[in-house]
């Protein structure tokens, strides 16, 4: 493969990426992202520094799973 066809494989797609989302079909439901993002507290005592989806967590550490026993 090409370098020039490799640009055009990533234009393409880069296409594909910015086209807007389509709207939502008939029946589809969001689902809450609370079981999606559980996850161990991590920091030193204050808000969670684990990044999530892009964003810092920023929870308290009681509002998290507790680690697992070792």
């Amino acid at each position: 493969m090409t370098s020039d066809d490799l640009m055009s494989r990533i234009t393409r797609l880069e296409a594909q990426l910015a086209q807007p989302t389509p709207a939502p079909m008939g029946g589809q439901v969001s689902i809450p992202l609370d079981p999606i993002r559980h996850h161990v507290y991590t920091g030193d005592g204050g808000p969670c520094t684990t990044e999530l989806f892009g964003q810092q967590c920023a929870e308290p550490a009681d509002r998290h799973e507790r680690p697992h026993p070792a």
